[in-house]
């Protein structure tokens, strides 16, 4: 189904160079031979994965728990894989959360039904851990990490003239961050409202101390939240 989906937004595109098309939460590693091709001719084409798809493998979802369920699924340690590959010849452009977070009724925990749970993985702040934790596995670099989570996703969102480097000029928004720190992640790690993910007991690689937005503290491993800063893009 994601490949024959992916085969007709290409086949649209065609018909129609000049609209930007951009595949989201990408899963199927089928798929990425067709997204080679459809690149290859000069389609207008960008392509996501997410951070739990280059994480977890079908094979290790617990019977019962429908927290992992998400839409495309979780695949095969093959195709995870693939995925990461993928990744490194540019064939996907970028690494996001996917965040779809949920209350529990919704997610049908106690029931433990995957049909009647809520699609969808809760993982805002700990992506960095998580695609830190598998691209130092396979000899991938931080420069390799910022290119897929902060260069290639401001220039998707083209706010590539004020996001994505650091450089004068640029909005200040950073981190101070240990990478060799290992953290079992518990729900006090989770900062968000609905503490219910995946990722609860799974030991990820590096932690974020400080985060900084347009130079200004906005969160920190001691302090937490500080006020909001956010503003309109």
């Amino acid at each position: 189904m994601e490949l024959s989906a992916i085969q007709l937004v290409t086949h649209m595109l065609a018909s129609f160079p000049s609209v930007r098309c951009h595949i989201v939460h990408l899963t199927a590693a089928s798929a990425l031979p067709h997204i080679r091709n459809a690149k290859a001719t000069g389609m207008n084409l960008t392509v996501e994965t997410c951070f739990h798809y280059l994480t977890f493998l079908a094979a290790d979802v617990p019977s019962g728990h429908p927290e992992f369920k998400c839409c495309p699924p979780i695949r095969d340690e093959a195709n995870r894989e693939l995925l990461w590959a993928a990744l490194a010849d540019g064939t996907i452009d970028c690494v996001v959360s996917d965040h779809s977070p949920c209350v529990a009724s919704l997610k049908n925990v106690d029931g433990g039904d995957f049909m009647k749970a809520w699609g969808g993985i809760s993982g805002l702040g700990l992506g960095l851990s998580a695609i830190w934790t598998g691209a130092k596995k396979r000899g991938y670099g931080i420069q390799d990490v910022v290119r897929w989570t902060c260069e290639n996703t401001a220039t998707h969102a083209r706010l590539d003239s004020r996001k994505g480097k650091i450089e004068v000029g640029y909005d200040a928004d950073m981190i101070i961050w240990d990478p060799d720190k290992e953290v079992q992640i518990t729900r006090e790690e989770l900062h968000f409202k609905n503490k219910l993910s995946p990722f609860e007991g799974v030991t990820l690689l590096g932690q974020v101390q400080q985060t900084f937005v347009r130079g200004v503290l906005a969160w920190s491993h001691e302090k937490q939240f500080q006020k909001p800063l956010g503003q309109l893009l």
